[in-house]
């Protein structure tokens, strides 16, 4: 079983912050077809992190508050997994910057949830594999989106 504090600081790292735009720096140039491409890994890594932690059993130790975390988590994985998909699809509409900022921002809101409570339950290998290929494709995107860290 994987250390929560290694996986949070990965989630954490990779996801919230470790966003390759600076502070006072512009956003990417948008690229319609790249972006959609981005958002495409996004969903996909969303949609195999949802399934991997499906097949993971509820934890036995912990008590209650270690099972209600596991559930919220599991919860917050659902919320990215659908965001994702709805950020794919209204790009691959046509939908543009603009039109689907605040999708990409329920990405973010989501992703903090989710890695709160993933600070509570230790996951293994599998799992996160899928966290780490999904806070990629959150990386990738991020520029297109925002110049800076979100506050």
């Amino acid at each position: 079983m994987a250390r929560p504090t290694i996986l949070t600081t990965l989630f954490l790292a990779v996801a919230l912050v470790g966003g390759s735009a600076a502070y006072g720096a512009e956003l990417a140039t948008w690229d319609q077809e790249k972006v959609t491409a981005i958002a495409g890994d996004l969903s996909q890594a969303a949609q195999e992190l949802r399934d991997a932690l499906r097949r993971v059993p509820a934890p036995t130790i912990g008590g209650r508050p270690g099972r209600r975390a596991f559930f919220a988590l599991r919860e917050e994985v659902q919320v990215l997994a659908s965001a994702s998909r709805r950020l794919h699809t209204a790009l691959g509409e046509g939908a543009g910057l603009d039109e689907t900022y605040p999708t990409y921002r329920r990405l973010l809101v989501t992703a903090r949830r989710g890695e709160r409570e993933l600070r509570r339950v230790g996951l293994g290998e599998p799992v996160s594999g899928k966290i780490k290929e999904t806070a990629d494709a959150i990386r990738r995107i991020r520029p297109f989106y925002e110049a800076e860290p979100p506050l």
